[in-house]
Protein backbone atom coordinates (compact mmCIF):
# COMPACT_ATOMS: atom_id res chain seq x y z
CA UNK A 1 0.00 0.00 0.00
CA UNK A 2 2.92 2.46 -0.15
CA UNK A 3 3.49 5.13 -2.93
CA UNK A 4 6.62 5.10 -4.10
CA UNK A 5 8.90 6.38 -7.81
CA UNK A 6 9.70 3.65 -9.94
CA UNK A 7 11.69 4.29 -12.12
CA UNK A 8 13.71 7.19 -9.73
CA UNK A 9 16.78 8.52 -10.56
CA UNK A 10 20.16 6.41 -9.56
CA UNK A 11 21.42 6.53 -5.92
CA UNK A 12 24.26 8.71 -7.41
CA UNK A 13 22.10 11.09 -9.20
CA UNK A 14 20.18 11.78 -5.66
CA UNK A 15 23.03 12.08 -3.56
CA UNK A 16 24.68 14.74 -6.32
CA UNK A 17 21.23 16.83 -6.03
CA UNK A 18 21.26 17.46 -2.22
CA UNK A 19 25.20 17.96 -2.39
CA UNK A 20 25.09 20.30 -5.52
CA UNK A 21 21.06 21.74 -6.28
CA UNK A 22 19.96 25.42 -6.00
CA UNK A 23 17.17 24.18 -3.62
CA UNK A 24 19.33 22.55 -0.71
CA UNK A 25 21.61 25.69 -1.30
CA UNK A 26 18.38 27.99 -0.93
CA UNK A 27 17.01 26.32 1.89
CA UNK A 28 20.62 26.62 3.82
CA UNK A 29 21.13 30.38 3.22
CA UNK A 30 17.53 31.62 3.11
CA UNK A 31 14.46 29.01 4.28
CA UNK A 32 16.23 27.82 7.26
CA UNK A 33 17.51 31.50 8.51
CA UNK A 34 14.48 33.05 7.95
CA UNK A 35 12.02 30.52 9.78
CA UNK A 36 15.20 29.54 12.12
CA UNK A 37 13.18 30.83 15.39
CA UNK A 38 9.60 30.16 14.38
CA UNK A 39 10.47 26.79 13.96
CA UNK A 40 12.60 26.42 16.93
CA UNK A 41 9.69 27.35 18.96
CA UNK A 42 6.99 24.92 17.56
CA UNK A 43 9.00 22.43 16.01
CA UNK A 44 12.37 21.65 17.36
CA UNK A 45 11.77 22.55 21.00
CA UNK A 46 9.05 19.95 21.36
CA UNK A 47 10.80 17.57 19.60
CA UNK A 48 13.82 18.13 22.29
CA UNK A 49 12.20 17.30 25.24
CA UNK A 50 10.25 14.36 23.77
CA UNK A 51 14.20 13.18 23.02
CA UNK A 52 14.75 13.76 26.57
CA UNK A 53 11.57 11.63 27.74
CA UNK A 54 12.64 8.97 25.69
CA UNK A 55 15.76 9.55 26.87
CA UNK A 56 15.07 8.95 30.50
CA UNK A 57 11.98 6.42 29.95
CA UNK A 58 15.04 3.70 28.06
CA UNK A 59 18.33 4.68 30.52
CA UNK A 60 19.82 6.41 27.58
CA UNK A 61 20.88 9.82 29.55
CA UNK A 62 24.72 10.23 29.81
CA UNK A 63 25.30 8.93 25.97
CA UNK A 64 25.38 10.02 22.14
CA UNK A 65 22.77 11.43 20.53
CA UNK A 66 22.71 11.90 16.25
CA UNK A 67 20.27 13.87 14.80
CA UNK A 68 20.54 12.92 10.85
CA UNK A 69 20.00 15.25 8.19
CA UNK A 70 20.05 18.40 11.33
CA UNK A 71 19.69 21.56 8.74
CA UNK A 72 20.18 24.61 10.40
CA UNK A 73 21.63 22.60 13.24
CA UNK A 74 18.40 24.18 15.33
CA UNK A 75 17.30 20.98 16.89
CA UNK A 76 20.91 20.09 18.08
CA UNK A 77 21.05 23.06 19.94
CA UNK A 78 18.13 22.27 21.24
CA UNK A 79 18.71 18.92 22.26
CA UNK A 80 22.09 20.42 23.74
CA UNK A 81 20.37 23.16 26.08
CA UNK A 82 18.40 20.47 27.93
CA UNK A 83 21.93 19.03 29.22
CA UNK A 84 20.55 15.15 29.05
CA UNK A 85 23.55 13.66 26.25
CA UNK A 86 26.89 13.68 27.01
CA UNK A 87 27.59 14.52 23.52
CA UNK A 88 25.67 15.78 20.91
CA UNK A 89 26.74 15.53 17.10
CA UNK A 90 25.07 15.25 13.39
CA UNK A 91 25.23 13.05 9.84
CA UNK A 92 24.83 15.99 7.76
CA UNK A 93 25.72 15.46 3.92
CA UNK A 94 24.70 18.51 2.31
CA UNK A 95 28.01 20.94 2.66
CA UNK A 96 26.24 24.02 3.11
CA UNK A 97 24.47 22.60 6.04
CA UNK A 98 27.10 20.69 7.53
CA UNK A 99 29.29 24.12 7.74
CA UNK A 100 26.19 25.93 9.07
CA UNK A 101 26.69 23.31 12.29
CA UNK A 102 30.16 23.36 12.42
CA UNK A 103 30.17 27.05 12.99
CA UNK A 104 27.35 26.34 15.90
CA UNK A 105 30.61 24.28 17.58
CA UNK A 106 28.56 20.85 16.71
CA UNK A 107 30.64 17.19 15.54
CA UNK A 108 29.58 17.04 11.75
CA UNK A 109 29.94 13.95 9.40
CA UNK A 110 29.96 15.32 6.44
CA UNK A 111 28.58 12.01 4.10
CA UNK A 112 25.33 10.05 4.09
CA UNK A 113 24.46 7.81 6.73
CA UNK A 114 24.78 4.53 4.58
CA UNK A 115 28.97 5.66 4.08
CA UNK A 116 29.25 5.74 7.97
CA UNK A 117 31.15 3.31 10.06
CA UNK A 118 29.95 0.82 12.12
CA UNK A 119 30.59 2.63 15.91
CA UNK A 120 32.05 5.60 14.39
CA UNK A 121 29.28 7.62 16.51
CA UNK A 122 29.37 6.25 19.55
CA UNK A 123 25.79 6.70 19.14
CA UNK A 124 22.92 5.68 21.55
CA UNK A 125 20.34 7.79 20.52
CA UNK A 126 19.57 9.15 16.76
CA UNK A 127 17.12 10.50 15.11
CA UNK A 128 16.10 11.12 11.00
CA UNK A 129 13.00 13.44 10.69
CA UNK A 130 11.43 14.03 6.97
CA UNK A 131 14.43 12.06 5.38
CA UNK A 132 12.71 8.66 4.50
CA UNK A 133 10.88 9.71 2.06
CA UNK A 134 13.63 11.24 0.15
CA UNK A 135 15.77 8.09 0.11
CA UNK A 136 16.79 5.53 -2.98
CA UNK A 137 16.76 2.56 -0.53
CA UNK A 138 14.99 3.26 2.75
CA UNK A 139 15.78 -0.06 3.47
CA UNK A 140 19.28 0.83 3.43
CA UNK A 141 18.87 3.30 5.60
CA UNK A 142 17.68 1.41 8.29
CA UNK A 143 20.06 -1.19 8.19
CA UNK A 144 22.79 1.32 8.24
CA UNK A 145 21.00 3.11 10.85
CA UNK A 146 21.14 -0.24 13.29
CA UNK A 147 24.41 -1.06 12.50
CA UNK A 148 25.88 2.53 13.41
CA UNK A 149 23.27 2.55 16.85
CA UNK A 150 24.77 1.20 19.98
CA UNK A 151 23.14 -2.17 20.78
CA UNK A 152 20.44 -1.08 22.85
CA UNK A 153 19.83 2.15 21.37
CA UNK A 154 16.86 4.31 20.34
CA UNK A 155 16.00 5.24 16.60
CA UNK A 156 13.35 7.61 16.56
CA UNK A 157 12.32 9.05 12.72
CA UNK A 158 9.58 10.69 10.76
CA UNK A 159 8.20 10.60 7.76
CA UNK A 160 4.92 10.88 5.32
CA UNK A 161 2.55 8.20 5.39
CA UNK A 162 0.52 7.97 1.96
CA UNK A 163 -2.12 6.42 4.48
CA UNK A 164 -2.69 9.83 5.90
CA UNK A 165 -6.11 12.14 5.21
CA UNK A 166 -4.44 15.14 3.34
CA UNK A 167 -2.53 12.81 1.03
CA UNK A 168 -5.81 10.61 0.28
CA UNK A 169 -7.70 12.89 -0.35
CA UNK A 170 -5.76 15.33 -2.51
CA UNK A 171 -3.37 12.83 -4.29
CA UNK A 172 -1.80 13.50 -7.26
CA UNK A 173 -2.98 17.11 -6.41
CA UNK A 174 -1.18 16.87 -3.27
CA UNK A 175 2.11 18.72 -2.48
CA UNK A 176 3.58 16.17 -0.61
CA UNK A 177 3.98 13.93 -3.81
CA UNK A 178 6.67 15.26 -5.25
CA UNK A 179 9.67 14.19 -7.06
CA UNK A 180 12.78 13.80 -7.28
CA UNK A 181 12.73 15.42 -3.50
CA UNK A 182 9.49 13.07 -2.48
CA UNK A 183 9.84 9.42 -3.78
CA UNK A 184 8.73 7.35 -1.07
CA UNK A 185 5.27 7.65 0.56
CA UNK A 186 5.12 4.88 2.65
CA UNK A 187 1.67 2.92 4.24
CA UNK A 188 1.57 2.29 8.08
CA UNK A 189 2.13 -1.28 7.62
CA UNK A 190 4.85 -0.29 5.07
CA UNK A 191 6.61 1.03 7.90
CA UNK A 192 5.89 -1.66 10.63
CA UNK A 193 7.24 -4.35 7.73
CA UNK A 194 10.28 -1.73 6.68
CA UNK A 195 11.55 -1.59 10.37
CA UNK A 196 11.39 -5.04 11.07
CA UNK A 197 12.62 -6.24 7.88
CA UNK A 198 15.59 -4.04 9.30
CA UNK A 199 16.23 -5.76 12.17
CA UNK A 200 14.78 -2.80 14.62
CA UNK A 201 12.10 -3.70 17.40
CA UNK A 202 8.95 -1.07 17.25
CA UNK A 203 8.42 0.54 20.04
CA UNK A 204 5.75 3.24 19.02
CA UNK A 205 4.46 3.99 15.63
CA UNK A 206 1.83 7.02 15.77
CA UNK A 207 0.48 9.84 13.74
CA UNK A 208 0.74 12.99 15.46
CA UNK A 209 0.30 15.25 12.75
CA UNK A 210 -1.60 18.54 12.95
CA UNK A 211 -1.89 19.90 9.56
CA UNK A 212 -3.89 17.43 7.76
CA UNK A 213 -7.39 19.46 7.47
CA UNK A 214 -5.17 22.77 6.86
CA UNK A 215 -3.44 21.52 4.38
CA UNK A 216 -6.73 20.36 2.53
CA UNK A 217 -8.26 23.47 3.27
CA UNK A 218 -5.19 25.25 1.57
CA UNK A 219 -5.63 23.45 -1.54
CA UNK A 220 -8.96 24.12 -2.28
CA UNK A 221 -8.31 27.58 -1.36
CA UNK A 222 -5.69 27.21 -4.25
CA UNK A 223 -7.93 25.62 -6.52
CA UNK A 224 -11.57 25.54 -5.54
CA UNK A 225 -12.07 23.09 -8.57
CA UNK A 226 -9.72 20.18 -7.19
CA UNK A 227 -12.18 17.33 -7.11
CA UNK A 228 -12.44 16.83 -3.77
CA UNK A 229 -16.06 15.21 -2.27
CA UNK A 230 -18.87 17.83 -0.91
CA UNK A 231 -18.39 16.19 2.68
CA UNK A 232 -14.56 16.84 2.90
CA UNK A 233 -15.06 20.54 0.84
CA UNK A 234 -17.92 21.30 3.65
CA UNK A 235 -15.94 19.76 6.50
CA UNK A 236 -12.20 21.45 6.14
CA UNK A 237 -13.95 25.04 4.56
CA UNK A 238 -17.27 25.30 6.35
CA UNK A 239 -17.34 23.76 9.54
CA UNK A 240 -16.04 25.78 12.58
CA UNK A 241 -12.41 25.63 14.25
CA UNK A 242 -13.63 23.44 16.96
CA UNK A 243 -15.13 20.77 14.70
CA UNK A 244 -12.14 20.68 12.57
CA UNK A 245 -9.58 19.97 15.27
CA UNK A 246 -11.88 17.46 16.90
CA UNK A 247 -11.22 16.39 13.13
CA UNK A 248 -7.99 16.69 13.44
CA UNK A 249 -7.54 14.56 16.43
CA UNK A 250 -9.42 11.89 15.37
CA UNK A 251 -6.82 11.19 12.72
CA UNK A 252 -3.83 11.87 14.97
CA UNK A 253 -5.60 8.71 17.44
CA UNK A 254 -6.97 6.70 14.80
CA UNK A 255 -3.16 7.11 13.17
CA UNK A 256 -4.62 8.71 10.02
CA UNK A 257 -2.69 11.63 9.73
CA UNK A 258 -0.18 11.73 7.63
CA UNK A 259 3.10 12.90 9.64
CA UNK A 260 4.07 9.63 11.58
CA UNK A 261 6.44 9.26 13.64
CA UNK A 262 8.60 6.12 14.80
CA UNK A 263 10.25 4.94 17.23
CA UNK A 264 12.55 1.82 17.09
Amino acid sequence: GSLYASPRPPAASIDAFYRDAESVAFWATSFFKETAEARRVRMFRPRALLIRELAGRFGLQGSVFVDIGPGYGILLEEVERLGCFSRVAGIEPAPPLAAICRAKGFDIMEKTLECVETAAMDASFMTAFEVLEHLYDPYAFLVAARQVLKPGGLFMFTTLAVTGFDIQVLWQHSKSIYPPQHINLLSLDGIEKLVARSGFELVDLTTPGNLDVDIVANALRENPALPVSRFERNLVLNCSDDVRERFQSFLRENRMSSHVRAVA
